[in-house]
């Protein structure tokens, strides 16, 4: 469990008894803790920090940290074929797309910058300071899916060359005596059995005076 407030803890909780066994301190309040595919680390992600810090889960310690250009925001993980992490996938405050992080090397070696078009939200929505929130590999491995809140969009890329395949436009909301808004969507969840197929979590401000289009 992560401590959202500086100087940053993960929490170690025991399921049966409720109680916590140990504060992990890491780099910064915790915006996001994920666990590795292969169920041996945890990853924390600090927005205040920048940083994102890798904890082995056999002895509870940070084991490294990697420090990036602005907050840590949602996170994926892609594997080798040995089901090891091989990169990590991070999104930043302020940044229309993601940084690639090396898991063996332990440093970020790549920026993706999301299309500029489609393009035309965020403003009215105020999401300016956080374009991009929600990432995911779909479960066969061979492809990486982002959220834009700039674009109202999802955009798809391969794996593990990270070339842009397309992007689907998702919903606008057309509120009665204002500007059309974009769906906002803040996270991607893929269903067990998926192929392609996603279910989007869509933060819509929404009343009764709105309208989503389809």
């Amino acid at each position: 469990m992560g401590i959202r407030v500086q100087p940053g803890f993960v929490d170690v909780i025991d399921t049966n008894s409720f109680k916590r066994l140990k504060a992990i301190p890491v780099d910064g309040a915790v915006h996001n803790v994920y666990v590795t595919p292969d169920g041996r680390y945890a990853v924390s992600g600090s927005i205040e920090n920048k940083a994102a810090t890798v904890i082995d889960l056999q002895t509870d310690q940070v084991v490294w940290t990697v420090k990036l250009q602005s907050g840590v925001r949602p996170m994926a993980f892609e594997t080798n074929s040995d089901g090891s992490t091989r990169r990590i996938f991070a999104q930043l405050s302020g940044f229309h797309g993601f940084a690639v992080i090396d898991f063996a090397r332990r440093e970020q070696v790549a920026q993706i910058k999301l299309p500029d078009e489609p393009g035309g939200f965020g403003i009215a929505e105020g999401r300016l300071a956080v374009p991009s929130h929600g990432i995911g590999v779909a479960p066969d491995g061979k492809s990486l899916w982002i959220n834009s809140t700039l674009a109202n969009a999802v955009f798809e890329y391969s794996l593990p060359d990270l070339q842009l395949i397309g992007h689907v436009q998702l919903p606008e909301v057309h509120p009665l005596g204002r500007a059309r808004g974009g769906a906002v969507p803040e996270w991607i969840t893929f269903t067990p059995t998926a192929r392609w197929y996603t279910f989007l979590t869509l933060q819509l401000s929404v009343s009764p005076l709105l309208t989503p289009v389809l």
